[in-house]
């Protein structure tokens, strides 16, 4: 005996292949649930074909919650190849974005390097080579610095600085640390 499909199944179905159509030509959760609910509603056509038969209630809604729950959900049933494929096109997205702040970045806006840094960020978590987060100096040799050889590391480092700071103050330019950097005594 054959299986029949409910039209809330064919519809669930449905919804989650509109989604992922749409979020691959860019468009947040929000914009889609706008589509979806005016596709819904006989106000506009769909990018992708609707079974025979699907019919939405007079005053369908859906919320970006259940767009981005329906995307999950298709991501999910699809082999690892569309999510590799989905990788290549957020990491293109991040590399226009990145080559469009390189003008700003050039011209030192603090903005614009910000979100490139995020942006690098981003990219580096998504492709899954984002090392985590050590704060340790170490030494000439490559080992960790004790607690006293790490102050006097940092102190001689703040000595350059300093150092520089002068040196660029004394040819006129104005240079502004950021806060917390002032120079301690002991």
């Amino acid at each position: 005996m054959p299986v029949v499909v409910s039209e809330a199944v064919q519809r669930a179905r449905w919804v989650e292949a509109e989604t992922i159509h749409l979020k691959r030509m860019g468009l947040s959760f929000e914009a889609i649930a706008e589509q979806l609910t005016r596709i819904g509603r006989k106000q506009t056509s769909a990018m992708t074909p609707m079974p025979e038969g699907l019919t939405f209630p007079t005053d369908y809604t859906i919320t970006r919650q259940a767009c981005h729950q329906a995307f999950r959900k298709a991501i999910a049933r699809e082999p690892s190849l569309e999510v590799e494929e989905f990788r290549k096109l957020d990491n293109a997205r991040s590399e226009e974005m990145f080559l469009n702040l390189q003008p700003a970045i050039r011209k030192g806006k603090e903005r614009a390097v910000e979100v490139g840094i995020k942006l690098l960020d981003h990219s580096a978590r998504i492709n899954g080579y984002a090392a985590p987060q050590r704060h340790e100096l170490t030494g000439k040799d490559g080992k960790p610095l004790s607690l006293v050889e790490t102050k006097q590391e940092i102190q001689s480092r703040a000595q350059v600085v300093a150092e520089a700071v002068k040196l660029l103050a004394d040819q006129g330019v104005s240079v502004r640390l950021p806060t917390g950097t002032e120079q301690r005594s002991n």
